[in-house]
């Protein structure tokens, strides 16, 4: 399933292209129902083709963002045209059921999403368990949802954990864990709030690293007991960047994502006189915890970088902003630093969350088949974002540029402007993984099927 309509066909000439696996100069030609059509060098130009001059430029894939907490909001939605903006041609966006009610949920969710520029896909939040919420699960299979978002951070029993778990493997979905300990973080918050503690300076301190660190370790030990894959995130510590690592190494299915955020931003900012757009979960960290997250992203224990965006940081927990920012925030900071090269970024930024949604290679990809989402990068642009800005970025350095972003073979942004005629986005379905696998992970954790 591609974008529907026939578009004209555009020819995108001498740049670089760059994916996961190499970088290599040679030509797209887009067309179809919104695909690629040929990759190739010096292709020719068909009768009527638009030819676009890439010289000097990078052609990457149009980036994944593998976690928004946009939900049924019309106007969040309307506001991803800040993430085409900066490169990002997709979304996965949690949606979280208000009274459990998952079908309404489904419902309320694609009306707004309607309104999205970008490419959306749905990973949905359970609210508990119990049968209700897995006939919620295997109805929301049917339609294209291949993942479930359960919060240890708002105290599911690990019970519940286990059960979804399990039901999600059947089904060939996956399971991501927003991995914290809810009685913890309520107990260090009741006792900050006695003390008078300013929201500010109680944000980091009712959610210390030793907290995340135990309960990534957690989450990957009860999926591991069903057999099941899991993916963690958003995570900000050495420790659990650490129990990645090593359940990886014990060739354990874990996966994980940060938030650009936890990139580039120290905790200071909590001493600043206007701390609201910093008072996400989980905190910004100190420099030691940001060493970590780029050491675990540029081996790949790490795999995605994502934006966190949630309209005004809904309830304190999502990003205010940052749409714009997420990949020239690892431009700068990966690839210009020195820390990662670009194909490394293209995975970061783009292909690991494609895979992980199983999108790819319709997404993540320069290929024949693809969808045509793609950005013309300016590899060298720097940007040093005044402190005077505020929001978000205020006073840290941004690298790279797209100076045109195509999404579904139609160009959408282009000389710094959103183009008119570009359209809305489309739902992106995600299959289930291969069947079988759930058999065969089970199996090897010795439990009965």
């Amino acid at each position: 399933m591609k974008h529907g309509a026939q578009r004209d066909l555009l020819l995108i000439r001498g740049g670089t292209v760059v994916t996961g696996q190499a970088s290599l100069r040679v030509d797209v030609l887009c067309g179809g129902v919104g695909e690629i059509l040929a990759v190739g060098p010096e292709l020719e130009a068909p009768s009527g083709c638009t030819i676009i001059d890439a010289d000097g430029l990078l052609v990457l894939p149009g980036g994944v963002d593998p976690h928004t907490g946009i939900g049924a909001d019309a106007v969040g939605f309307a506001a991803t045209r800040d993430a085409l903006a900066g490169g990002t041609t997709t979304v996965i966006d949690v949606m979280q059921p208000q009274g459990g009610d998952m079908a309404q949920a489904w419902r309320d969710w694609r009306q707004a999403a309607a309104h999205a520029p970008v490419d959306v896909g749905l990973c949905m939040g359970l609210p508990g368990g119990g049968g209700a919420v897995m006939g919620g699960m295997d109805m929301l299979a049917g339609r294209g949802v291949n993942s479930f978002h359960l919060s240890m951070a708002a105290g599911m029993a690990d019970r519940d954990i286990l059960d979804l778990a399990t039901h999600a493997a059947g089904l060939g979905a996956l399971c991501i864990i927003e991995a914290q300990n809810a009685q913890a973080m309520a107990y260090l918050r009741a006792a900050l709030d006695h003390a008078g503690v300013s929201a500010a300076e109680a944000c980091p301190l009712a959610c210390p690293p030793a907290i995340e660190a135990d309960a990534v370790g957690r989450a990957i030990m009860l999926a591991g007991l069903v057999g099941a894959p899991v993916h963690v995130g958003p995570v900000s510590t050495a420790g659990a960047c650490a129990a990645i690592i090593a359940a990886r190494a014990r060739a354990e299915r874990v996966q994980a994502h940060v938030l650009a955020p936890h990139l580039v931003l120290d905790e200071a900012v909590y001493d600043a006189d206007d701390a609201s757009p910093y008072l996400i979960r989980p905190p910004l960290r100190d420099g030691t915890h940001r060493r970590a997250l780029w050491g675990a992203l540029a081996c790949g224990a790490v795999g995605m970088v994502a934006s966190g965006f949630s309209p005004a940081g809904r309830a304190g927990h999502g990003v205010a902003g940052g749409l714009a920012e997420r990949m020239r925030v690892v431009w700068r900071h990966g690839v210009q630093a020195g820390v990662m090269e670009a194909e490394e970024f293209v995975r970061a930024t783009s292909e690991a969350a494609a895979m992980a949604f199983n999108i790819y290679p319709r997404k993540g990809a320069i290929m024949p088949g693809a969808d045509a989402d793609l950005v013309l990068w300016n590899p060298d642009a720097q940007e040093m974002r005044p402190a005077s800005a505020g929001g978000l970025y205020g006073g840290i350095a941004l690298g790279g540029q797209p100076e045109c972003v195509i999404r579904g073979g139609v160009v959408a942004f282009r000389d710094g402007a959103l183009q008119e005629g570009a359209g809305s986005g489309a739902y992106v379905p995600c299959p289930a993984f291969r069947p079988g696998l759930s058999v065969r992970l089970r199996q090897a954790a010795r439990l009965s099927v």
